[in-house]
């Protein structure tokens, strides 16, 4: 990855930190996103880490980023879209208005806007790169009271196999990664609104969760890690338009 440009929404905790901790490991400068700074220790890597406080949903400074990274780093070649919200547990009954325009503007328009950034520059100058959009088995998979959160990744999903085809003559891959369980700050959020409807103890209803993946566990940030780097390689400079299931064979299609 030392020819890589990285640059990771996201990346405060969880998934991002990951994702970003790996390309950093493997060569590539990273430049780490979130909507407060990232402020995770990044040790013999840290000359090669750029740290930004970005809300993907605000067109301007989206703008204003991509082009300071652009200019410090020579170019972004790996767009990882990370950053995203979710209203876990919500029957549709409480759904509002508000929480359906919220969550579209960070999850999909979001990703429009860095993707249409990076994209544009990769294409001005004439240069490959890959786009790495996050989305969520959700967007695949019907789950009851997850319906506006499931609609944006779905959303995005379609968002990704449009932009392969559009953007292949121009040597750039775009897929999205479709994790499940993913073990992070915002799966507890769900796994403790289990815990509270069922009368379990926190990690009885993790533990409950886990049996319901074929593989028998959780996926961890370091497996979303691991599917970024290895589509943002040469080894996957074929691949584009897909959007793979990361979830212990959960959702099998």
């Amino acid at each position: 990855m030392d020819k890589r440009i990285v640059f990771v929404t996201g990346a405060g905790r969880g998934s991002g930190e990951a994702i970003a901790r790996r390309f950093l490991s493997e060569g590539a400068v990273v430049a780490a996103s979130d909507l407060k700074k990232p402020e995770w220790d990044a040790g013999e890597y840290e000359d090669k880490l750029l740290r930004y406080e970005l809300d993907v949903s605000d067109e301007d400074a989206v703008r204003r980023v991509i082009a300071d990274v652009n200019a410090k780093t020579g170019g972004i070649n790996v767009l990882v879209n990370n950053a995203g919200a979710a209203k876990p547990d919500c029957p549709i009954a409480d759904e509002t208005k508000d929480s359906l325009e919220r969550l579209f503007r960070i999850n999909l328009e979001g990703v429009f806007f860095t993707v249409r950034e990076v994209t544009g520059y990769l294409q001005k100058n004439k240069k490959a790169g890959a786009i790495i959009n996050i989305a969520s088995v959700a967007g695949k998979n019907g789950f009851p009271k997850s319906s506006l959160y499931a609609a944006t990744k779905a959303a995005v999903i379609g968002f990704t196999r449009c932009l392969a085809a559009e953007l292949g003559p121009d040597d750039i891959t775009v897929n999205a990664i479709c994790p499940g369980s993913v073990d992070t700050p915002m799966l507890a959020g769900v796994i403790d609104g289990i815990a509270r409807r069922t009368g379990m103890s926190f990690e009885e209803a993790k533990k409950m969760m886990a049996s319901g993946i074929p593989m028998q566990r959780l996926q961890t940030p370091d497996d979303v890690a691991a599917l970024c780097l290895f589509l943002a390689s040469d080894g996957a400079r074929n691949i584009s338009g897909e959007s793979m299931n990361l979830d212990g064979g959960s959702v099998r299609d």
